[in-house]
């Protein structure tokens, strides 16, 4: 008969593998600026708990910062992405790099931030990182929506376009404004016209 320490184990075994059945058999490439997007929304949307707050005596929700880092002599912080997350090339599907490795890297960040004093492969890690897993699926991201979109650079043509467009947008501006001004002044004289007759009076 099992202990109940052995059922856990076998709960998160199976749960590590309905993780790694999650993901389909080919996994796109994942690029340095997609790796930071993902890594920061992971770490927002799961990196939270409740903690008992001794100043304010109640219960606040505790936020989780990603990891930063800069070069020496330098003040700018940079979010510190592993090179193991992406995948550039050759086979993308493998535990070591990529999509899965980004997974299960920043599940264990989560969970010791959620569990300070649990084991790091224990049945919490491995339900946070199914639930993370099933959150990238579900928010498409294996399918580019996180990929920094490329803007091309306009042709002459549109260039001339666009300026065309705007001066016309100007044109049609100052025309409406003389002719809001014609109908002010011809107010205006009226009245003084009206004035000036009774003052003659």
């Amino acid at each position: 008969m099992q202990t109940l320490h052995q059922q856990i184990d076998q709960v998160a075994r199976k749960t590590y593998g309905q993780v790694n059945r999650m993901f389909p058999e080919q996994l796109p490439i994942l690029e340095k600026d997609e790796a930071e997007k993902a890594y920061k929304k992971l770490v927002a949307k799961f990196g939270t708990k409740k903690v008992w707050s001794e100043y304010s005596n109640k219960w606040i929700t505790k936020k989780l910062s990603v990891r930063r880092w800069r070069f020496r002599g330098t003040k700018t912080w940079k979010v510190k992405v592993r090179r193991c997350w992406l995948s550039l090339n050759g086979d993308t599907n493998t535990l070591h790099k990529g999509w899965r490795r980004l997974v299960h890297d920043v599940s264990h960040y989560v969970h010791d931030f959620r569990f300070p004093n649990s084991n790091n492969h224990d049945l919490a890690q491995a339900v946070i990182e199914k639930e993370m897993a099933d959150y990238i699926i579900n928010q498409s991201w294996l399918e580019g929506k996180l990929k920094t979109k490329l803007k091309l650079k306009p042709t002459k043509d549109e260039k001339q376009n666009t300026k065309i467009i705007n001066l016309e947008k100007l044109i049609k501006s100052w025309e409406t404004k003389e002719q809001r001004a014609k109908t002010y002044i011809k107010k205006y004289k009226t009245k003084l016209k009206r004035l000036t007759i009774r003052l003659a009076d």
